[in-house]
């Protein structure tokens, strides 16, 4: 999994795309996913993610059955051809609704005590494979079709925010088809499922790393009753390559993943002038790392992954949050409010 920079760009390009084009079904491929040395051979699409808003009193993620979307890409690696990477974009407004959102689990339809988020999961259900130029659907089942495509060969699953969430059910229905052919490679999840959940995926995903940064807050949650993969690696201010500004949606971002991995590897990536705006939540290296950062990291690893007392100290990052929660202004200022927060 040294790649994973590139992985992680790869889903930013992906977000570029439907950023580019919300509304259509087969947006122009990024430039720079050929230049990577990719080549597109499917898309993915799913219907429409709904969040509430914050006034409803229904917090539970749902879905649009009348509109369907991009959500990413298939693509074959040039260099090596039995080589494939399945992407899936993040989604605007996941970390807003994360603010005080309600989640519902459900029991799997294929095994049995085993429980996944409902919102998740019923997007998940609904994703497709499609023809890239037309955008039409060339599989109903997007596993089904990507095993096809595969073949003998491997695939990498990468996603990021509800992209990684997605990502994890489509890992392991891959993993299931095509055993250690499949891998995955995630970036800022929400947890997904219970305890069994998290085993079975560890059990038939044996090749796969999860990417968590410690004071972002969509991947302390669902908490009660929800576990993180067991094979996480959660990102630390102290053992980060780039110091991240602090901010709610700063800390969820994927370059700002991709600069705690490797920042000289991300900073060098070609970026277009919306990414620019979102490079600025990159302080710098390392020793740019706020002491600030430190601080909360501290206190939220001291509180544990999902414990209550620290999803409340990183909500109060969010301006929504410090007032509904009469907590004092951010230790320092946000520059991130119009970023995508997908």
């Amino acid at each position: 999994m040294t790649d994973a920079v590139d992985l992680g760009l790869l889903v930013m390009y992906a977000e570029d795309m439907y950023s580019a084009r919300p509304g259509s079904l087969s947006p122009a491929a990024d430039p720079r996913i050929a230049a990577a040395g990719w080549t597109i051979v499917a898309y993915l699409t799913a219907q429409d993610a709904v969040f509430p808003s914050a006034g409803d009193v229904d917090r539970t993620l749902s879905i649009d059955n009348s509109k369907r979307v991009f959500y990413g890409f298939v693509a074959r690696d040039n260099g090596a051809p039995t080589s494939h990477v399945a992407v899936v974009r993040g989604t605007d407004g996941m970390v807003e609704w994360i603010i005080d959102a309600e989640f519902v689990p459900i029991p799997h339809p294929r095994h049995l005590n085993v429980r996944v988020e409902q919102g998740f999961w019923g997007i998940y259900q609904t994703m497709s494979l499609a023809d890239p130029v037309s955008g039409a659907r060339t599989y109903q089942n997007a596993a089904e079709g990507i095993a096809a495509l595969v073949g003998a060969g491997t695939v990498a699953v990468t996603g990021h925010s509800l992209g990684s969430a997605l990502a994890t059910y489509l890992a392991d229905d891959l993993a299931e088809r095509i055993g250690a052919q499949a891998s995955a490679c995630l970036f800022a999840s929400p947890r997904t499922g219970d305890t069994a959940w998290a085993t079975l995926f560890d059990s038939e995903v044996r090749s796969y790393r999860l990417y968590n940064y410690i004071l972002d807050l969509v991947t302390h949650v669902p908490s009660l009753g929800y576990a993180t993969l067991p094979q996480a690696i959660v990102i630390q201010p102290d053992s980060a390559e780039a110091g991240i500004r602090l901010d709610i949606f700063c800390n969820h971002h994927v370059i700002c993943y991709c600069a705690m991995i490797d920042y000289a590897k991300t900073m060098a990536a070609q970026t277009t002038v919306q990414d620019a705006s979102c490079k600025a939540c990159i302080l710098g290296p390392a020793a740019a790392v706020p002491n600030e950062a430190r601080g909360l990291a501290t206190a939220v690893n001291a509180f544990g992954i999902a414990d209550a007392r620290a999803l409340v100290v990183l909500k109060a990052l969010h301006p929504q949050a410090r007032v509904s929660l009469a907590l004092p202004p951010p230790m320092q200022p946000t520059a991130a409010t119009s970023l995508r927060s997908g």
